[in-house]
C-alpha cells in the first residue's frame, strides 16, 4: 500500500482539478461532479483571500493560495475519502500571476497528493459579471484558453464539453478514465 492508498477503500486517492479561464463553468462543474462522486470539494482558495479582494496579489499571495488549497488536499485524504475535486490549482495560479504580476509564480513544493487529472473548462459565451472577474471579452478569454491548453499539453487531462452544467457533466463522466 502506498502513501496514497486509502485504506478505507483500498483504491488510490485520486485529484481531480478544474482549470481554465475565467467565466468558464469550472465553480459549477466542480461542484456537480463532487456531488456526483461524494467527494469533497475544495474551493477556490482566492474568492475568500484577502490579497485577492483587495486586489493587492503578489508572488506571496499565490504561494499562500496553493499552501491552503494543499492542505485541503490533505485533509479529505487523512479523512479517508476516495478522492477529492479542486475547483482550481496551480495552473491557474501560474497564469494568473503571470498575466497579472507579468511573471510567471512556481509552487515552492510540487502538490500533494498529485494530481490524477486535469479537466479543462473552455470559456462560456456567455459573461457573467463578477466582483473578480476583469475579462468580459470572449476573444480575450478565448486567447487565455489556448494558454491554458498549451500548459496541460503534457498533464494528463480532459477537455470538457457541452453547453449547459448537465450536458457538461455528462460528457464528462462519459470519458471518465476511472
Amino acid at each position: 500500500m502506498t502513501s496514497l492508498d486509502n485504506p478505507a477503500t483500498s483504491h488510490k486517492f485520486r485529484r481531480i482539478v478544474l482549470t481554465g479561464t475565467e467565466c468558464s463553468g469550472k465553480s459549477t462543474l466542480a461542484t456537480r461532479l463532487a456531488d456526483h462522486l461524494a467527494w469533497p470539494l475544495v474551493d477556490e482558495a482566492a474568492r475568500q483571500h484577502p490579497d485577492v479582494l483587495q486586489q493587492t496579489v503578489s508572488l506571496d499571495t499565490f504561494d499562500d493560495l496553493h499552501d491552503i488549497q494543499t492542505r485541503a488536499c490533505v485533509e479529505a485524504h487523512h479523512a479517508g475519502s476516495a478522492g477529492v475535486v479542486c475547483d482550481t490549482g496551480d495552473v491557474v495560479l501560474g497564469i494568473w500571476s503571470s498575466v497579472v504580476l507579468g511573471q510567471p509564480w512556481h509552487p515552492l513544493s510540487a502538490p500533494w497528493p498529485a494530481v490524477d487529472l486535469y479537466l479543462l473548462c473552455p470559456p462560456l459565451t456567455q459573461w457573467e459579471p463578477d466582483p473578480l472577474r476583469t475579462m468580459p471579452s470572449l476573444e480575450d478569454r478565448m486567447a487565455l484558453h489556448r494558454t491554458y491548453e498549451s500548459a496541460l499539453r503534457h498533464r494528463p487531462h480532459l477537455v470538457v464539453q457541452g453547453n449547459t452544467p448537465e450536458e457538461r457533466l455528462e460528457h464528462l463522466l462519459n470519458q471518465w478514465p476511472w
